[in-house]
Parts: structure tokens; C-alpha cells; sequence
């Protein structure tokens, strides 16, 4: 998925330029919310569900049962060194915080003391004895911090699994916007789209999984270096599909999912999917979505004080497919709308009309499907269409999808590139 918008400051991406030497500005999705060349669309396989150890329940008077096991970091697995690469939490290691601080600190430390050996002015070296001193007692901290962390990978039990480590290298290659993503109609089983009962969130899985890949980022990396695109999905053929009550809900469990606990921070930005602009009440959906970017505040009797008796819930607000009209609808309803997230491929350009007003309104736009599902690949370069039936190709998101891509394109065309 890519990511396009109006820039407003052109100074290169720092990240960017230092990995890649590129100069592609900085982006943000909102004032303080970066946003990454490419979005990662989280697809996760069915078995999702085991990739987080959870506590069973227990009954009442039954002995609690041990906690999920932790990875071991000597284990062969990551502990050994594997060519070309230094093993996986060493390599994590280097890159963290801490040690990144420890490693100035250190350079800092000896070069004052380098510089105290030379110095022959008694003001300059008071100056610098206090710097050296200061520098010391942050070091023991940073060395505390990167021993802690050091621990905390025998502790988390999803620390150094594949699927962990995966993220954690998009995320260092400067792929740092993730969206929740999956199946979907039609190519999702029905019983999934259409029996929740609006109490669940559709992208829990991803969610889940997002969110133990942020905790742990933002221990290792420091906090705000990745960013979370979540999704609200309203069940509309059910009750209590709309209303603040239902939005505050959902949005409550994307954030305990994401988030960690007692954390004040807004979601990222929360993209509204709506199954039928014609049916029921999108753009009060997005205003009591609206109502959560916004603090709770008390005024005091006197009028003279503020306080602030909730923080904000949500950053922003993006949509997920809506035509043109609708995307009209809301911003005319005031709802600060600030991404549109639609298909955009050789086989699909439905939502031309939707493009120009995200232009005329400066909206950003999340591109999807570009690479049709994995089907744009030398891979399938004047080879047949791959088949719905049979072993499932690992290399594409979805085969029936794909499969309904090529198709409405024209398989003869796409695979001759």
C-alpha cells in the first residue's frame, strides 16, 4: 500500500536519507504523526489466534496453571551466530535505544576524559570535570535501561518470534506505517462479515498482534516511532450499529488491544469502512467518531479554569472506500477527515472520481493493492494464471482475490508485463 498526499515542509525524510540516501520529504498524516512511504497492510494467516500466548480461565478454587513459556535468548535458534547476520537479539540490541545512548554516552565520556588530560585551564576543566561527572551518572542509567531490556526478552514470550522479528524489520527499514488488513468480502466467510453482534471489532486479530509488535518497539526503539492505522467495520445489518456509545466501545477494545495499559495516548488514526452509503447513517458514525478527537473538558463554576477531564481517544479520522459522494457528505458535515484508503491497480480504477476530491481537499490518500495481491512479480512472468484450488501459493495474499484481479484485467496482459 502506498501512501500520497500534499506535502507541506520538503526537507528530506531523515530516516529516509540516512538508509537510503534518499530525498523524499517527510510526511506526515497528521501534525505529529508520521507516515511511511509505504503502508504495510497487516495480513495475517487463520491461525493468528496462537501467535499470543493467553492465560486459560480458571475456576474458582482451582489452582491458576503456569504462566506461557518464555523464549529462551541462548536457545540455538536465536542465541547462535547465523551468517551473514548477527543473531536476532543482538541485532535488536544494537539498534535500541538504550544502546544507542549507551554508545554516546561512552564516545562523550572518553573524549572528555581525553580532553581533561590535556587541558591546562583550571575554569575549562571544572567545566568539563562537571560535564564528565554528569555524563557518568547517565551512563550507570542507560547501562541499567540496557540491562533490563536485555532481561525483558527472556520475560516477553513473543519478543524473538519469526512473525516479531518480521515487523521489527520493516520498521528498521523505515516502513513504519502499519494498517490492519485481511480478508474480505467477498473472499471472507460470511458467518465472519456478518454475525458479529457489533460488541468485537472485525480486525482483532491484527490488532492483537500489531499491538504486541508496537509495546515491543516502542520499549526497544522509544515511544512514537511506528504508527498504528486501526479500522472500525459496523456490522449495519444488526442493532446498535451506530451512536457515541457503540463507536466509544469499539474504539475502547481497539485501544486496549493496541495500547499499553492505563496509556492515555489517541489512536493513530481510525478509518471508517461502511458497508452501503445508502443505508443507514454514516456521517453520524463520524461525528460521535469525531467527538473522540476531541479532550472532555470542565469549566470551572468561576469560568476562569479549564480542566481537562478526558483526553482525546482518536488523532484522525480516514475513510475506507467511500465514493466521492459520500466523501463530500462528511467533510460538508464537518468531520475532519484526513485519509481516504481505496484500491488503486491496473485492473482497478473505480474510485477515480474519489481521487479528485481528495485532491481538492487535501486528503490524503492510502493506495491498495498496487502489486494486485503479489500477482506483479517477474514470478508470474508468461506463466499461467495460479489456480484457486490446490496448494495455496505463499507469495500472494489471497489467491481467490488475486485470482478476481488478474481476471478483470485480463491474465494474457498482466502476464506479459
Amino acid at each position: 500500500m502506498s501512501a500520497n498526499g500534499a506535502l507541506g515542509d520538503v526537507s528530506p525524510d531523515a530516516a529516509l536519507a540516512a538508509l537510503y540516501k534518499s530525498s523524499r520529504p517527510h510526511v506526515e498524516l497528521v501534525p505529529g504523526v508520521s507516515l511511511s512511504a509505504i503502508v504495510n497492510a497487516t495480513w495475517l494467516p487463520t491461525d493468528a489466534k496462537s501467535w499470543i500466548p493467553t492465560q486459560p480461565e480458571v475456576d474458582e478454587g482451582q489452582d491458576p496453571p503456569p504462566p506461557p513459556p518464555a523464549f529462551d535468548p541462548a536457545a540455538a535458534e536465536y542465541g547462535v551466530r547465523m551468517q551473514p547476520r548477527p543473531p536476532v537479539m543482538q541485532r535488536r540490541l544494537s539498534k535500541s535505544a538504550p544502546f544507542l545512548r549507551w554508545n554516546e554516552l561512552m564516545i562523550t565520556i572518553k573524549t572528555l576524559e581525553t580532553q581533561l588530560e590535556r587541558e591546562k585551564d583550571e575554569k575549562v576543566k571544572e567545566e568539563k570535570t562537571a560535564a564528565l561527572e554528569s555524563a557518568r551518572v547517565a551512563f550507570a542509567e542507560t547501562e541499567l535501561q540496557l540491562t533490563e531490556l536485555k532481561a525483558s526478552f527472556a520475560e516477553d514470550p513473543t519478543s524473538l518470534v519469526p512473525w516479531m522479528t518480521t515487523l521489527f524489520d520493516l520498521a528498521d527499514a523505515g516502513l513504519t506505517t502499519f494498517d490492519v488488513s485481511g480478508s474480505f468480502f467477498p473472499h471472507a466467510k460470511l458467518h465472519a462479515l456478518f454475525a458479529s453482534d457489533n460488541t468485537t471489532s472485525y480486525y482483532g486479530e491484527p490488532e492483537a498482534v500489531l499491538g504486541a509488535f508496537k509495546r515491543r518497539y516502542d520499549r526497544e526503539r522509544g515511544p512514537g516511532k511506528v504508527q498504528l492505522l486501526t479500522r472500525l467495520v459496523p456490522n449495519i445489518f444488526q442493532d446498535g450499529y451506530s451512536g457515541p456509545s457503540f463507536v466509544e466501545a469499539v474504539v475502547d477494545r481497539i485501544r486496549a488491544a493496541v495500547l499499553p495499559p492505563e496509556s492515555q495516548e489517541p489512536l493513530d488514526l481510525v478509518q471508517l469502512f461502511w458497508w452501503d452509503v445508502q443505508e443507514g447513517d454514516a456521517v453520524a458514525t463520524l461525528k460521535a467518531l469525531q467527538a473522540l478527537t476531541e479532550d472532555k473538558l470542565d469549566l470551572s463554576e468561576e469560568g476562569e479554569q479549564v480542566a481537562v477531564l478526558e483526553p482525546r481517544k482518536v488523532r484522525a479520522i480516514g475513510l475506507v472506500d467511500f465514493p466521492s459522494r459520500a466523501v463530500i457528505s462528511a467533510i460538508q458535515a464537518g468531520v475532519p477527515v484526513v485519509s481516504l484508503s481505496i484500491p488503486f491497480t491496473l485492473a482497478d480504477r473505480s474510485h477515480q472520481a474519489s481521487l479528485e476530491v481528495a485532491r481538492e481537499y487535501n486528503i490524503k490518500v492510502l493506495a491498495r493493492d498496487g502489486l494486485m495481491g503479489g500477482l506483479i512479480s517477474e514470478k508470474y512472468l508468461g506463466r499461467p494464471c495460479p489456480s484457486t484450488s490446490g496448494e495455496v501459493d505463499p507469495d500472494l495474499d489471497d489467491v481467490a482475490a488475486a485470482v478476481d484481479l488478474a481476471n478483470n484485467y485480463g491474465w494474457v496482459e498482466l502476464a506479459a508485463g
